[in-house]
Order: structure tokens, then C-alpha cells, then sequence
């Protein structure tokens, strides 16, 4: 008993699923994608595959299971270099590989063209598992932005939700504070029950669209979710947002940022 191997089909059939299974290592671990290495990594991956099969008739189960572990090391170090994500790429690599070469594999014994459908088909829909990932990665970027925020001033604190603007560069031209921008609704209220009175200061701002100036007063603090707890930034410049201006209660300068 035997088996024809067509080491063309095989190829073209390992190449497109190692660049597939590559880019979904990447979305899932979110590292950089860069074409050429990617490219690289799957033609090496797919030669290496081809090699596997063409001589598995003289390789046990066990070199075989270290073939394919040597090949997802190989692919993993020429796709992503960087340090600490090995382990994760190289695990990740070989259980995509195993199930989808184990798939592909198996169709094949019913007609030498169908696992290269097969291919062409799990390429897409690895793409679009891909273009998936991509998207929810930018939700989480988006929820990690938004946080809830104590203003406080004299005997007024108000807790509202806050969102960290990287584009929010606004500096007090003389101190140099960073300003952050709360709704004009919360910023009377706030100062209203401060009980005592509070010197406003004008601060300059320039965007596309115009220029002008803003009203700013300096609070007492301002606490900020922290991944050890609560973290108090003492007397925080707060403007006032001009109406309509943003949906968001709270624009929280770039510099207050997590570290």
C-alpha cells in the first residue's frame, strides 16, 4: 500500500495555510505584522511541511511530532522577533497547524484537488477570523480608555466617567499643567458645592477647525483607576468644555495616562 503525494499541491496548500494560521497568531498575541517575515515564515513552514510527508514512511511519531514543533520554532522566530512571545507563537502555531494540516491531510485521500479547495476556502475565513480580531483588539483599546473619575473640590466631589483623549494635548501656557476638559453642567455643579470661591484662569487652545480660549479652575485632586488601586493626581487643571462641542463628561489629558 501506498500513497501518491503531489508535492506542487502540498506546497501550495501549506504555503497559503501557514500565512493564515500566521496572521492569526498575530491578532490573537497582537504583534506586528510585517509581510515579509510573514512571507518567509510560511514558504520555510510549508517546505518543511512538504519535507514531513515526502519522507514520514522513515520517521516515527515521535520525530514526526518533533518535525513539526521544530518547523512552528522556525516560523515563530523569522515571523516575530520579538522577545517574551516565542512560547506563545510557537504553541499557538502548532495547534493551528495540526488542525488544519490534520484536515487537509485527511481530504486529500478522496481527490488530490480537494484539500487545495479546502485551503482556498479556510484561507478566507481565517482572513475574516483575522479582520474579527482586529476589530474586537480595537474595542478593548477603546473600553481600556474610558474610566471612572472622582473630581475633587473643597466639599464637592462628583464621580463621572472619564476618557483618556490621546489627542488631548492642552498645556496651561504658564504653569505647564496638563488640562483636561469636563462638561460645563458637572464643572458648575462641582464648583457650586466646592464652598468656597475658586480663581478661574484662561487657557488658549487651537485645533483645525479654530482657535479660542477656555475657561480652567484648579481642583483640589482628581482620582484615577490605577491597576494598584486608586491613583490621586493633586490639583488637576479642569477647563470648561465648550457646549456641544463632545458627547464624552470628562476628556482626560494624555499625560494622565496609566503608566
Amino acid at each position: 500500500m501506498y500513497y501518491e503525494v503531489y508535492v506542487d499541491i502540498l506546497f501550495a496548500e501549506n504555503l497559503w495555510m501557514d500565512a493564515a494560521i500566521l496572521l492569526l497568531t498575530a491578532g490573537f498575541l497582537r504583534l506586528r505584522v510585517r509581510k515579509r517575515r510573514i512571507a518567509l515564515a510560511a514558504f520555510l513552514g510549508s517546505v518543511g511541511a512538504c519535507a514531513l510527508t515526502v519522507f514520514s514512511a522513515y520517521i516515527n511519531g515521535i520525530g514526526y511530532f518533533a518535525g513539526m514543533l521544530a518547523i512552528c520554532a522556525v516560523m515563530a522566530v523569522v515571523a516575530f522577533p520579538e522577545r517574551g512571545k516565542f512560547c506563545g507563537a510557537c504553541l499557538g502555531l502548532y495547534l493551528e497547524a495540526f488542525l488544519l494540516n490534520g484536515l487537509l491531510r485527511y481530504l486529500a485521500q478522496f481527490h488530490p484537488l480537494c484539500g487545495l479547495w479546502t485551503a482556498a476556502v479556510g484561507t478566507v475565513a481565517c482572513l475574516l477570523l483575522y479582520a474579527a480580531q482586529r476589530l474586537l483588539n480595537r474595542q478593548k483599546r477603546l473600553a481600556a480608555l474610558n474610566c471612572e473619575a472622582t473630581l475633587i473640590c473643597g466639599e464637592s466631589r462628583i464621580t463621572v466617567t472619564g476618557f483618556y483623549d490621546t489627542g488631548n494635548g492642552l498645556y496651561d501656557p504658564i504653569s505647564g499643567r496638563p488640562v483636561s476638559i469636563l462638561a460645563p453642567e458637572l464643572l458648575e455643579r462641582l464648583l457650586t458645592g466646592a464652598g468656597r470661591e475658586l480663581p478661574s484662569r484662561m487657557i488658549p487652545y487651537r485645533t483645525i477647525m479654530q482657535s479660542g480660549v477656555l475657561k480652567a479652575y484648579l481642583l483640589d485632586s482628581l482620582e484615577l483607576p490605577d491597576a494598584d488601586g486608586i491613583r490621586v493626581v493633586k490639583q488637576p487643571l479642569i477647563a470648561c468644555m465648550q457646549q456641544g462641542r463632545n458627547s464624552r463628561l470628562l476628556i482626560l489629558h494624555r499625560d494622565l495616562l496609566p503608566p
